[in-house]
């Protein structure tokens, strides 16, 4: 998943946060969430009717692994 999720990043497919996503929503495939998420950002989405996928790693772990400068708990894919 991390991997599928990188190559997302480096075709400028994903949308980074939660209010990038939910402004965006209309052009999601689905968000991917952290394994720290908090509670009331999952809420969020789910009310807005995006499908949610959970990753393995918290924030700081995908931050590490992804190469990013900034922790990030939703990566919403574009369609």
């Amino acid at each position: 998943m991390v991997h599928e999720l990188k190559k997302n990043i480096e075709s400028s497919k994903v949308f980074f946060g939660i209010k990038q996503s939910l402004k965006n929503s209309k052009t999601l495939e689905k968000a991917i969430v952290a394994a720290d998420c908090r509670d009331e950002i999952i809420n969020l989405l789910e009310d807005n009717k995006i499908d949610v996928e959970f990753m393995e790693f918290s924030k700081e772990e995908l931050s590490n692994k992804l190469g990013l400068e900034f922790k990030c708990e939703v990566f919403g894919l574009k369609k």
